[in-house]
């Protein structure tokens, strides 16, 4: 079984991200889930990246999806539970 640390899932994630938003035209809203598609992470390994940037990176912003009605099982199973509450999107501000 392989070993990740949060900080190389934090890079996964990142590099994710950069892809995401050039594709994308910008840097916005991501969702996590969408994200998750993108690299070899589990749920729990993209949970601990990303509270590892939320953390660490005063740029990154975690935030819930405002209409729950919409979420999908894939984007509450990557959903990152991270004060007090389960956060869908990302963004680099």
């Amino acid at each position: 079984m392989r070993e990740i640390t949060a900080e190389d899932a934090a890079k996964e994630i990142r590099r994710a991200y950069d892809v995401a938003a050039t594709q994308h035209g910008g840097r916005d809203w991501t969702a996590i889930a969408r994200l998750a598609e993108r690299v070899d992470l589990t749920p729990a390994e993209m949970a601990e990246g990303i509270r590892h940037l939320a953390r660490t990176d005063r740029r990154v912003i975690i935030a819930p999806e405002s209409n729950q009605k919409t979420l999908t099982a894939t984007a509450r199973m990557y959903a990152v539970r991270y004060g007090g509450q389960d956060n869908h999107l990302i963004t680099w501000g």
